[in-house]
């Protein structure tokens, strides 16, 4: 416990309890606020409260946690104390267009919209699900290309108080910003993201009017308006507290305090809130 192998991606509860995917051991560990270790779960596996390499977490307001299991492809739902509860998901692939709600190819983040439903990143098949907390089919956008709301490996989501959506459309290199009904209503290019490596994965976070985004390969963390205009950027390469060797999954929590996920250097960082 307290020591991670790749962690991708983390979630932070109401309470301030960080849920880290540590995602080389297969498993998630929850540390509450001062960084005390709580209690994991999970383990390498197929069966229900198993996983594979899972990349996507994310924390509902009345504390139940949903995790993307990657390749294992599914979605699973557990109490917060890892109790596990549901499932929903199997391999297939659509070709890239939309298709079959049932399956799901290498999902990577789950969000919450307003009204509480998961927006997944079906990644492989280049679109994003809308569920129920329950995991009923609400709806599908997307699909593979270039034009404003199709997208080109969707990974990081993140939601804003007005239900806008923004999709780390990664390889197509830019934000897209949707409203709440998915359609576009602006994007931006990133200068970064040029790798299509398996690990060059960025993921999203809003707090307020800043959106924060990871530019893993790049090893940096860029801060936007929400209108796409560039507040700030820190990081670089190294060990350091200052540097990441592979900033992958970000979170903020209620008092604006950023979390990343250093996956490079098998460890997760807390920053203070950025003005």
């Amino acid at each position: 416990p307290g020591q991670f192998r790749d962690p991708r991606n983390l979630a932070v509860d109401a309470q301030g309890n960080l849920y880290v995917l540590d995602t080389g051991n297969h498993r998630v560990q929850v540390f509450a606020p001062n960084g005390q270790f709580l209690r994991e779960w999970g383990g390498e596996g197929v069966s229900p409260g198993h996983f594979k390499e899972p990349w996507g977490i994310a924390v509902a307001p009345d504390g139940t946690v949903y995790v993307a299991d990657t390749w294992n492809h599914r979605i699973q739902k557990f109490t917060a104390e890892g109790e596990f509860l549901a499932q929903w998901g199997q391999f297939g692939s659509t070709d890239g267009q939309l298709g079959d709600p049932t399956v799901l190819w290498g999902p990577r983040t789950i969000a919450f919209d307003p009204e509480g439903n998961l927006l997944v990143a079906d990644t492989g098949n280049k679109r994003i699900i809308k569920y129920s907390p329950d995991g009923e089919f609400l709806g599908q956008w997307g699909g593979y290309g270039v034009e404003a709301g199709r997208y080109d490996e969707p990974v990081g989501l993140a939601v804003d108080a007005e239900g806008n959506v923004y999709v780390a459309d990664t390889w197509n290199r830019r934000i897209q910003k949707l409203n709440p009904f998915f359609a576009p209503i602006t994007e931006w290019a990133i200068l970064g993201w040029e790798s299509q490596s398996v690990v060059n994965k960025p993921y999203l976070a809003v707090h307020g009017d800043r959106l924060y985004a990871t530019d893993p390969e790049g090893y940096r963390v860029l801060v936007f308006d929400l209108n796409g205009n560039v507040v700030a950027v820190f990081g670089l390469f190294g060990t350091d507290t200052r540097s990441f060797g592979l900033p992958v999954g970000i979170a903020v929590d209620g008092a604006g305090n950023l979390y990343v996920a250093d996956s490079g250097n098998h460890r997760i960082m807390k920053f203070p809130p950025v003005r």
